[in-house]
């Protein structure tokens, strides 16, 4: 698959074999789990990418599921070979990123199995991730959106998850509210982990810089004054990270609330510390 790829086989070792598509997991499925299975990998997908939970409430699993579009993604995908840059193609670098966190201990959804389509020429069609489901959790999108005043709960929550990953040695690169997962008790888990590292940055100053950032411009400036945004990020700056260098995180969050940052410009932030205006 990619990488070490008896690693994969030790680590998912049962195999279930539906139709065309081949799931591997860590521990053998029971009946229902499988049925469901089947359900799921007979739907013709009603767009590129679907996500949702399994349609069996005893599994408390979370189905992704891309059907890959491009001759040379499906040949990357089969072979697990990186792209020209050196990643992986999203699918790929969520499996990856996702099994690491987990196997840290971080807060995210553990990694239950994966698998995949093939054509009857044997050539890769979907790419499928199964994830556990978070059960009584809601992302904090929607709580936002539902009860505008639970904003702040919202971001003292993600900025102590923020804190957890890096703790873990994990930097996710798309955390907004929707990939924040809250729930009726305890502790934030985050989720959608395709843009994100599991190695240390020589610029962590500048990433934090944008991670504080990319959080407000993602939809949370329209339930917060920036004033009072700013002042919840001095707070988490002082509690969780008080020897982040200013100069270099202040540069690259003013930028980073304001305009909306690709993911690939997102990685050179991680991996440079580079992030100029396009104004």
């Amino acid at each position: 698959m990619v990488g070490n790829t008896q690693q994969w086989q030790d680590e998912f070792p049962h195999t279930v074999q539906l139709r065309d598509t081949t799931l591997h997991f860590q521990s053998p499925i029971p009946a229902h789990t499988r049925k469901a299975l089947e359900q799921l990998v007979e739907q013709t997908p009603a767009a590129k990418r679907v996500s949702a939970p399994l349609a069996c409430s005893a599994s408390k699993l979370f189905t992704k599921r891309e059907q890959l579009d491009s001759l040379r993604k499906k040949w990357r995908m089969q072979r697990g070979s990186p792209k020209r840059n050196g990643m992986y193609d999203w699918s790929l670098e969520e499996l990856i990123n996702t099994h690491e966190a987990a196997r840290r201990g971080a807060r995210v959804p553990a990694l239950k199995g994966f698998g995949y389509r093939r054509s009857k020429l044997g050539l890769m069609q979907d790419f499928i991730l199964i994830t556990e489901l978070l059960t009584g959790h809601v992302d904090g999108m929607s709580t936002v959106r539902q009860a505008p005043e639970s904003v702040h709960h919202v971001i003292r929550a993600t900025f102590e998850l923020l804190h957890a990953l890096h703790a873990q040695g994990i930097t996710h690169m798309d955390l907004w509210a929707a990939n924040v997962m809250l729930p009726k008790r305890g502790e934030a888990q985050a989720i959608d982990l395709e843009n994100s590292f599991s190695e240390p940055t020589d610029y962590l100053s500048e990433t934090l810089g944008f991670q504080f950032g990319f959080f407000y411009f993602r939809e949370i400036y329209r339930y917060i004054t920036e004033a009072d945004y700013d002042a919840a990020v001095e707070c988490a700056l002082a509690e969780y990270f008080p020897d982040v260098q200013r100069a270099a995180f202040n540069r690259v969050y003013a930028l980073a609330k304001h305009e909306e940052i690709g993911r690939l410009k997102r990685r050179e932030i991680f991996t440079s510390g580079v992030l100029e205006s396009r104004w």
